[in-house]
C-alpha cells in the first residue's frame, strides 16, 4: 500500500511531466527520456518508466540510461517544482534509512585496464585495426580507447562476475562507458546471436548511469574553448578520432565521446554540468538524422541555444566507423 508521501508524488509528477502515463497496475510513470530525446517519429511516444513509490527508479527501454529520481533529473525532465523535489528528496532518504542496501557513485568506481597479451587480445586488436587500417598496439587501445581485449582477465582483475551464457567474451573487443557503469561488447567472430551486447555494472546503484563513451584525453576546463566531438557510436569515434585528429593540433583540448543511444543533446549537458561551458560543437551524424533534427534540438536548449554547431555526415556511407577511403564529408552549420 502506497503511503501519503508516495500518493503525492505520483500526483505531482503526473501534473509536472507532459505527456506522462500511468501503467495498469499503476506502479510506474511512463515519460519521454530527456536523454535520448525518446521517440523522433511519435511526440507523444514514452519510453522512460519512473517508479511511482520511493526510490524513484527509472529506467528508458531506448536508451538504457537508468538511476534514481533526484533535483537533476527532475530539471532534465524540465520539470521545475520545489514540493516535488522536497518530497522525493524526503522519500528517498526515508527509504535509505531503512533498508541496509549499500549505495555507491559509480563514477568514484576505479576499473583497472588490465592488459595481457593472449589469444584473445591478439585477435581483438586485429579486428580493431582492421576496421581502421591502423596499427595501435594492445596497451594503446586499452588506454586511450579504454577497450577490454582479454574479457576474463579484466572479470577477474576487476572482480566482476556476469552470468556464464550471457555471451561469448572472449570472442569480442569490449569498451567501458564514461562512468564505468557499463561495458559494451562487440562480436568479433560474426558468430554470436547479438552484435553487441552492454554489460551493466551497476544495474541497482543509486546514481544515474548510461552507456555514453568517451576517448581519453587531456583536456584543460580553464582554456577560452574546449572541443566536443560527438558521434552516435563508438566505432565511429575513434574512426573520427583516428583520421581527422590524431596527431595534430586539434587533438588537444578536445574531448571524443559517443552517445551510444544517449541523445546529442545529454551528451552537451554532460560536459557543460562538468564545467565546460564554452563548447565548440561538432557532430559526426549518422546519415539518417536529418539536420533538422540538430535545429531542432538547438532551439529548444536553454544552455547551447547560441552556440554555433558544425555537422559532418559521410556521403559514401551511413556513418564513420568505416575505412577512411569511405568517408567524404559534407559540412553544415547550424
Amino acid at each position: 500500500m502506497e503511503d501519503n508521501n508516495d500518493v503525492d508524488i505520483k500526483r505531482l509528477l503526473l501534473e509536472n511531466i507532459h505527456p506522462s502515463y500511468l501503467t495498469t497496475d499503476k506502479s510506474e510513470l511512463r515519460v519521454r527520456c530527456p536523454y535520448c530525446g525518446d521517440s523522433k517519429k511519435n511526440k507523444s511516444s514514452a519510453h522512460m518508466y519512473i517508479s511511482t513509490t520511493a526510490p524513484f527508479k527509472f529506467y528508458c527501454q531506448k536508451c538504457n540510461t537508468a538511476g534514481v529520481l533526484n533535483s537533476q533529473t527532475l530539471r532534465d525532465l524540465e520539470v521545475y517544482n520545489n514540493e516535488l523535489s522536497m518530497g522525493i528528496i524526503e522519500a528517498n532518504n526515508t527509504y535509505k534509512a531503512n533498508t541496509t542496501k549499500q549505495y555507491v557513485n559509480t563514477k568514484l568506481r576505479k576499473l583497472y585496464p588490465a592488459i595481457v597479451n593472449n589469444e584473445y587480445s591478439e585477435a581483438a586488436v586485429a579486428y580493431f585495426n582492421n576496421r581502421y587500417n591502423s596499427t595501435y598496439s594492445n596497451e594503446e587501445i586499452i588506454n586511450k580507447f579504454k577497450a577490454i581485449t582479454s574479457a576474463y582477465t579484466f572479470f577477474e582483475a576487476n572482480k566482476i562476475h556476469p552470468r556464464d551464457g550471457q555471451y561469448n567474451w572472449n570472442a569480442s573487443i569490449g569498451f567501458r562507458s564514461a562512468d564505468n557503469s557499463h561495458i559494451i561488447f562487440r562480436d568479433i567472430s560474426n558468430s554470436q546471436a547479438k552484435r553487441y551486447y552492454n554489460l551493466n555494472l551497476f544495474s541497482d546503484e543509486d546514481t544515474i548511469s548510461s552507456k555514453m563513451y568517451n576517448i581519453s584525453s587531456d583536456v584543460d576546463i580553464m582554456k577560452d574553448e574546449v572541443n566536443l566531438v560527438i558521434t552516435e557510436g563508438i566505432f565511429d569515434i575513434i574512426g573520427v578520432y583516428t583520421y581527422f585528429y590524431a596527431g595534430t593540433e586539434q587533438e588537444h583540448n578536445t574531448i571524443f565521446a559517443a552517445a551510444c543511444g544517449k541523445g546529442y543533446n545529454a551528451v552537451i549537458l554532460h560536459y557543460i554540468r562538468m564545467g565546460f561551458l564554452n563548447l565548440n560543437i561538432i557532430i559526426y551524424s549518422d546519415a539518417d538524422v536529418d539536420i533538422s533534427f540538430f535545429e531542432d534540438m538547438k532551439k529548444k536548449s536553454k544552455y547551447f541555444n547560441n552556440n554555433l554547431i558544425t555537422i559532418y555526415y559521410n556521403t559514401i556511407e551511413k556513418d564513420f566507423g568505416v575505412p577512411k577511403d569511405q568517408i567524404n564529408l559534407r559540412k553544415a552549420v547550424i
